[in-house]
């Protein structure tokens, strides 16, 4: 991760509210990052970051580690304990640390295209382009920055929403002047995912065969760099606490999934921002509110909302549910006052009645939920009419279906995607 001047570090000794702080202060324009209280001090003195902020946890021996390990790292120290404490660690960061509240997204955008000309010099750049927020972003910066020397390679991977290829395709004609190359690997990824039910294994086998997709790719280019659109929850999620790999939330398709003989030296020039920021970057680039106005979509996409093993007929019920919610979220008017609202499907069968038969199929679930940076996130509570509007749809249209449930939970416990 790139340095960003006036860096202060929050060192998390176990909080969790320590994301609401980072942002709280980001809000004042002084970058903040969040780094566990388990990593090496070299890990953090390597940010170079202005001052320390060790924010404690619930656990009494683990602040008082944390402390110790600091202690003789001379560098503006402060304690916090709550998010009241955020404007104590404005102040603390401006009189101490000597921060003067440059952390701006136009600032960001400068020295973006700043590092990417650097990195890649001369060179060019492939990049997965999804369609997504994220991606579509990301390859804004670096062609901004190095202009028809990026090579943007549309990959379907069969697990994307219905109608998505085209839908995608079109819009980049429409809006962007850049280089897109259209891959169908469909038949390709399910085949490898056949049979494969643990959400870990799956992510990384798209997150290889992307890459594998991708070098093929880019041998028609002889690109030797990989753009992506990694943001910075993506590497939160990625890093364990204390060095245990069991504290890995999930692995993401662009950070944790990368095989180690990667070909490609990487370009992640999003990897600082939280998703709004990602956004108002975003706008700040002018991109069309048809790309930053969409809902969030995983890199693994509709392979994280298929519960276990992937087949096609019951990955077919999943992407014509999906659809269902979609559309009906946006009759209803909800599309735009939700985050993200989506469609799982669940490989459990449940009895039921259909057309004055006795059915044995499968589950749906629908989640929707409203968040700032993707790191918390709250439930939303749909009206009762439209859930109901969604349900009868579902059970009536798509075969296979016949009981539909909503997810009440809070991010944390769970994660937004099932998997």
């Amino acid at each position: 991760m790139r340095q960003t001047p006036e860096t202060v570090v929050l060192v998390d000794c176990g909080c969790s509210f320590v994301q609401k702080i980072a942002r709280a202060v980001r809000d004042k324009n002084i970058y903040t990052m969040v780094i566990p209280g388990g990593a090496p001090v070299d890990r953090v003195l390597a940010e170079n970051p202005a001052g320390l902020v060790l924010v404690a946890g619930e656990d009494a021996a683990k602040n008082d580690a944390v402390q110790a390990k600091f202690a003789g790292v001379k560098l503006p120290q402060m304690q916090a304990a709550s998010v009241e404490d955020a404007d104590k660690i404005v102040k603390f960061c401006m009189d101490s640390c000597g921060c003067k509240g440059s952390w701006k997204l136009e600032n960001f955008i400068d020295e973006a295209v700043a590092d990417i000309r650097a990195q890649v010099g001369d060179q060019t750049v492939v990049l997965g382009l999804s369609g997504g927020v994220d991606s579509s972003v990301a390859a804004a910066l670096i062609h901004k920055a190095i202009g028809d020397r990026l090579t943007c390679v549309f990959v379907n991977h069969g697990l994307l929403r219905k109608n998505e290829p085209e839908l995608v395709q079109e819009v980049f004609a429409r809006n962007f002047n850049m280089k897109l190359v259209y891959v169908d690997a469909s038949d390709r990824f399910l085949d490898k995912l056949a049979g494969v039910n643990d959400p870990e294994q799956k992510r990384k086998i798209i997150g290889k065969e992307f890459i594998d997709v991708f070098a093929e790719a880019a041998a028609k280019t002889n690109a030797p760099f990989l753009g992506q659109g990694t943001i910075y929850p993506d590497i939160l999620e990625s890093i364990s606490f204390d060095g245990d790999p069991k504290g890995v939330i999930k692995s993401h398709h662009n950070v944790g999934g990368l095989p180690k003989d990667l070909k490609f030296k990487l370009v992640e020039p999003l990897e600082r921002l939280f998703k709004d920021e990602v956004r108002q970057v975003g706008k700040l680039l002018g991109l069309p509110s048809e790309l930053l106005d969409r809902h969030p979509f995983p890199g693994p996409s509709l392979g994280v909302r298929h519960v276990g093993a992937i087949d096609r007929k019951t990955l077919h019920i999943l992407r014509e549910a999906d659809a269902i919610v979609t559309e009906e979220l946006f009759k209803s008017g909800w599309y735009h006052k939700t985050w993200q609202t989506f469609a799982v499907f669940i490989p459990v069968r449940s009895v039921g009645m259909k057309n004055h038969q006795r059915t044995y199929d499968y589950v749906i679930a629908i989640r929707s939920i409203n968040t700032v940076d993707a790191v918390t996130a709250e439930v939303v509570q749909l009206p009762w009419d439209l859930l109901f509007t969604m349900s009868q749809r579902i059970i009536n249209e798509v075969e296979g279906v016949n009981r539909v449930v909503y997810d009440i939970t809070q991010k944390p416990p769970g994660t937004i995607e099932w998997e």
